[in-house]
């Protein structure tokens, strides 16, 4: 969730109702359910100096927290996305593997154990 939230704050300034809203929009419904995760990451990333938070006043109804990302915070969102894109091409191979089970076992075909190998099925070498 974090990377969302990270990116979610790139896009500009933003109330934790806001970022709430639009993380759970993503999927992640545990926020929906409980946004005290999300305000417990919001503080972490504060204590990391990744993201500052200040109060706004409106008009109608209570002040609001809103939460800004900082160059640091920009810094640490360009790295993380370079881990979700390492995670990505892991979930690639994993994804291609599974269609290709999925297909053999839709048809009744059991793959034979593999004396030696890796995740996507090449063989390798022991010398």
């Amino acid at each position: 969730m974090e990377p969302f939230v990270l990116l979610e704050l790139a896009r500009g300034p933003a109330h934790g109702y806001q970022l709430a809203q639009a993380i759970a929009a993503l999927g992640f419904r545990r926020i929906a359910d409980d946004a005290s995760v999300l305000y417990k990451l919001l503080r972490a990333l504060e204590e990391e100096g990744y993201a500052v938070s200040s109060w706004e006043t409106v008009e109608s109804g209570p002040p609001r927290r809103m939460y800004e990302l900082t160059t640091k915070g920009e810094a640490y969102l360009c790295s993380r996305a370079d881990d979700v894109v390492r995670q990505r091409k892991r979930l690639d191979i994993f994804i291609e593997g599974f269609r290709r089970v999925k297909r053999k076992l839709a048809h009744g075909v059991r793959e034979s154990p593999r004396r030696s190998g890796s995740a996507t099925g090449k063989e390798t070498s022991h010398e």
